[in-house]
């Protein structure tokens, strides 16, 4: 029997005076699309009314859940075509996984703070990426990594190990709630993991791929 989980989501509350919208004002372009991660929401309307006070124009759109909401793997959120590109969070996890999927520079601005996920970003990670292509390409035995948490579990995760086999490769899927990435040394044969859960638990390993990034080949 599966055991209830109750997910709460959880909203950061906030004192206007110390926000510095100040730091906004060195955002460039005239069209300026804003999103924010969960705990961020509802400052949103905030940062939206400083902008147009400054003569912007303001996109925001539906994300995942909620109006401006961005996960690591759902960027619905930002408009491609804006001048600018705005996230508010308090780190560059989600910025960089969004910019990455975009292929477009990223503010963040994290209240007290902006910084850039700049085209030098995006550049090194088509570097890395093309290099995890090359090792899919040559590995023989491949391993398909599934997450079983929900909004991240890949329903056709069958169809796509198929596909992977008809480039003659042994393929074998690996199934977590918490994906350890420690456990994966305990199985050397596996020269290349295909990652189908979290998009950032391909950012920083070289041999993990994102399902993304190879499906040209299939």
């Amino acid at each position: 029997m599966e055991t209830p989980v109750l997910y709460i989501e959880t909203r950061k509350k906030f004192n206007l005076d110390d926000i510095d919208f100040s730091i906004l004002d060195k955002l460039p372009g005239k069209t300026i699309s804003i999103a924010a991660t969960v705990q961020y929401l509802d400052i949103v309307p905030e940062v939206k009314k400083y902008l147009e006070s400054k003569g912007k124009t303001v996109i925001i759109k539906k994300g995942a859940f909620y109006d401006a909401h961005v996960l690591g793997c759902n960027s619905a959120a930002f408009d491609k075509n804006a001048d600018t590109r705005v996230l508010i969070t308090d780190g560059k996890f989600h910025a960089i996984n969004n910019a990455i999927q975009l292929q477009k520079e990223i503010y963040v601005f994290t209240t007290r703070t902006l910084e850039k996920v700049g085209q030098e970003d995006l550049d090194a990670h088509k570097k890395k990426t093309m290099g995890k292509q090359t090792l899919f390409l040559a590995s023989k035995t491949v391993g398909l990594i599934v997450s079983s948490k929900p909004g991240q579990n890949v329903k056709s995760i069958q169809a796509i190990k198929e596909k992977i086999k008809k480039l003659d490769k042994n393929v074998y899927v690996f199934e977590a709630n918490n994906i350890n990435i420690a456990e994966f040394e305990n199985f050397p044969e596996v020269k290349i993991w295909v990652n189908t859960a979290c998009y950032g638990l391909a950012r920083d390993n070289k041999k993990i791929v994102n399902l993304s990034d190879i499906l040209e080949f299939l």
